[in-house]
């Protein structure tokens, strides 16, 4: 792997701990990684390197900081001069993923196990071939397919309203990106290349980018199908969420927006109140309807406004004198952060 492409998440001019950074791309939510992911303008890339390694990761950021592309600041690590040209020549010769956000909103894995079934399925039975060895499809994925095949009414039409979609998603693309897309899936007649194959193809693609473009464009072709009127949305749909939030800090949110104050949240659902301030964090940091003035008072607001001013990243809490605890501070610099964007 080439570990220039870390350089991507660093700036020139902001401090940034490569730890937040391997926590978001990872998905690894805590309240602090979340709150310093925005701060960095990273939560679009929540879950986009879900198998992420810990210590190859710092492994690897250590040899950036060796080869002097990253440098040390008080609060993280900036990009030094080479270092923005590395991030620029690596931003123009490589693939980038298009569309982050979405791979916090599907269950990735099984999407890709799916779709390359979904495919060579369909392909082969255009052909009438009921007899073909599955190619890499967990029993999982057999299993799922099978439950929404049967339901299908008409399966004479799949073929052709396949074939409408993907020419349909793919116009929106070079023809390069939805050859190399293409290229992946087996069907009648014919076996998919692997990543490698591709790369030996089409040299100014490395194996890297390669697997990233299919990863882009497969989560993308399926959001593409959850707004196309067709049978194919079905398929898609449960493996999709909306939700930005994780299970327990939804139950939170959705009590603490009936009304039902820190204390009785904590009581009914028996947990700690600090629980229930961190999830209370998590939702400011990722819901943009989140009621700040029911939890911070006037006079709070009057001293925090009297207390701070500029950029919402540079306070520091000790200049409260503990006037005000911290989950109320942080929460203004939640809310601060947000109007600035």
């Amino acid at each position: 792997m080439n570990e220039k492409k870390w350089l991507l998440f660093f700036s020139n001019t902001q401090p940034r701990r490569s730890a937040v950074i391997r926590q978001v791309l990872g998905n690894k939510r805590t309240v602090s990684s979340l709150y310093w992911g925005m701060q960095y303008h990273l939560l679009d890339w929540l879950n986009v390197e879900p198998e992420l390694n810990e210590k190859q990761f710092d492994l690897q950021i250590n040899n950036l900081r060796k080869a002097k592309y990253l440098v040390a600041a008080p609060k993280g690590l900036v990009l030094s001069e080479t270092g923005t040209i590395q991030k620029e020549s690596y931003q123009k010769k490589n693939y980038i993923i298009t569309e982050p956000s979405l791979f916090q909103h599907i269950n990735e894995r099984q999407w890709i196990e799916l779709l390359p079934l979904v495919i060579q399925v369909i392909s082969e039975l255009s052909y009438h071939n009921h007899h073909y060895y599955v190619v890499g499809s967990s029993i999982r994925a057999q299993f799922f397919f099978k439950s929404w095949y049967q339901t299908i009414v008409n399966k004479d039409e799949l073929a052709k309203v396949l074939k409408q979609l993907l020419n349909c998603f793919l116009a929106h693309f070079s023809q390069e990106e939805a050859n190399v897309f293409m290229v992946f899936f087996s069907g009648h007649g014919i076996i998919g290349k692997t990543a490698e194959q591709v790369a030996v193809l089409l040299p100014h693609f490395s194996r890297e980018d390669v697997i990233s473009l299919w990863r882009d464009l497969s989560t993308q072709f399926a959001f593409f199908l959850l707004k196309e009127d067709s049978v194919f949305r079905q398929l898609v749909i449960p493996l999709n969420t909306t939700e930005k939030l994780s299970k327990s800090t939804l139950i939170t949110y959705q009590m603490f927006n009936e009304n039902q104050s820190l204390e009785q949240i904590a009581k009914k659902r028996n947990l700690k109140v600090s629980t229930i301030k961190e999830h209370l964090l998590e939702s400011a940091i990722l819901r943009d309807d989140f009621a700040y003035s029911r939890l911070i008072t006037a006079n709070d607001y009057a001293i925090l406004k009297g207390a701070f001013s500029g950029v919402a990243i540079d306070w520091s809490y000790e200049q409260l004198d503990n006037r005000i605890e911290f989950f109320k501070f942080r929460l203004f610099q939640i809310e601060r952060s947000k109007k600035i964007e």
